[in-house]
């Protein structure tokens, strides 16, 4: 079987009969194409080297099974030309290698348009973290120390990603990766962080979508809000929405 059609869990498994614990794949500028640190792993660069839809000349990817753990745990960076590769971290399950390769590039491309047009000195990044490999997540001290894993990741990129909560993920695993690593943000406001980011992410997604409902309706009557995505920040986006339509006209 060729390697992106392993599932995560046969890649660890694979590396670690090969006694690899860490691996990247970057982009090489002088010599258009990308290289990997292992020949083992050459196929999954040739992979993404051709690839048109999801990888766009991404600076790297830095890939761990997590030495304690065993959890496949990655950093996807698109561009730090602009700041630090920043995007949150998804603990996430993925049927094949290809799958969770491509979703990080995706996701991390998205986040330099993100940073960029929001007018941040961010470059775009992402984290993911493959669920369904290593060791379970369901006892409270493991959970911990997948992200403590993660954070030692992180630190040894040395500030070119930063990461934070996204799916999958919650404040007080953030405040677990801070326990390994200051490249981090969405800590509990009790560690001097900005705790959830739903609440922000909500009331952002509502004032684009007044503007964008808004821009062609000269008649105040016919200004609706459109509704939210329904994702952690789209619930609390979708009640602001209720309790804002419910003071513009009654339910009937």
């Amino acid at each position: 079987m060729e390697l992106h059609s392993l599932s995560p869990a046969d890649l660890c498994e694979l590396l670690a009969r090969e006694r690899i614990r860490r691996f990247f794949l970057v982009w090489d500028e002088e010599a258009g194409r990308v290289q990997a640190s292992h020949p083992v792993v050459e196929p999954l660069a040739r992979l993404i080297e051709e690839d048109r839809r999801d990888f766009d000349r991404h600076e790297g990817v830095f890939i761990q099974v997590a030495p304690e753990t065993g959890v496949l745990q990655g950093a996807f960076i698109h561009r730090t030309c602009r700041g630090q590769g920043a995007g949150g971290a998804r603990y996430w399950r993925y049927d094949t290698v290809e799958a969770y390769l491509r979703d990080g590039l995706r996701l991390a491309r998205g986040m330099t348009h993100k940073n960029a047009l929001a007018g941040l000195w961010w470059g775009g990044g992402k984290g993911v973290l493959s669920r369904g490999t290593g060791r379970g997540s369901s006892d409270p001290a493991i959970r911990r120390r997948i992200y403590e894993e993660y954070g030692e990741l992180i630190t040894s990129l040395q500030g070119c990603y930063v990461t934070a909560e996204d799916v999958g993920t919650s404040v007080e695993d953030m405040a677990a990766v801070y326990s390994r690593t200051r490249f981090t943000t969405c800590i509990p406001p009790a560690l001097g962080g900005s705790g959830n980011p739903s609440a922000p992410t909500a009331r952002g997604v509502v004032r684009v979508a007044f503007k964008r409902r808004n821009a062609g309706a000269s008649d105040p009557r016919q200004r609706r809000q459109s509704a939210a995505p329904e994702r952690p920040a789209g619930t609390a986006a979708t009640a602001r929405r209720r309790r804002s339509t419910s003071r513009r006209r009654p339910y009937r």
